[in-house]
């Protein structure tokens, strides 16, 4: 009995380290808490100085060229990183974010592959 007592604990105290790192981390997807940013973003993406449609950027990426992000902007930012560094495509692929977050001012990510 006390073996499923530690190992209920144990379980508790990982679900609660668990969600303290997630509130310190920039992706905080995993926090448990209500989402608390808004994001309006356009993607834009040159492949060898071509500019992509938004079609195309729906294709390479998976997911919206123009939309609202409920999370944190920073997912956005993992998924076109990931999709870039892990795909071993050379097409010298220039990427830019331009965002508002909770109607701040206006900011621009950019990542490039050259």
């Amino acid at each position: 009995m006390k073996f499923r007592y530690a190992i209920g604990i144990l379980f508790l105290l990982l679900q609660v380290g668990s969600i303290g790192y997630a509130r310190f981390i920039p992706e905080r997807y995993f926090c448990w808490a209500p989402y608390d940013e808004h994001t309006y973003y356009t993607i834009s993406v040159k492949i060898n100085g071509q500019l992509l449609s938004e079609q195309d950027i729906k294709k390479r990426y998976h997911y919206q060229a123009v939309g609202w992000e409920p999370r944190a902007i920073d997912n956005v930012f993992s998924l076109i990183r990931q999709y870039e560094t892990r795909n071993r495509i050379e097409d010298h692929a220039e990427v830019q974010v331009i965002y508002r977050t909770n109607g701040h001012d206006e900011k621009v990510w950019s990542f490039s592959k050259k």
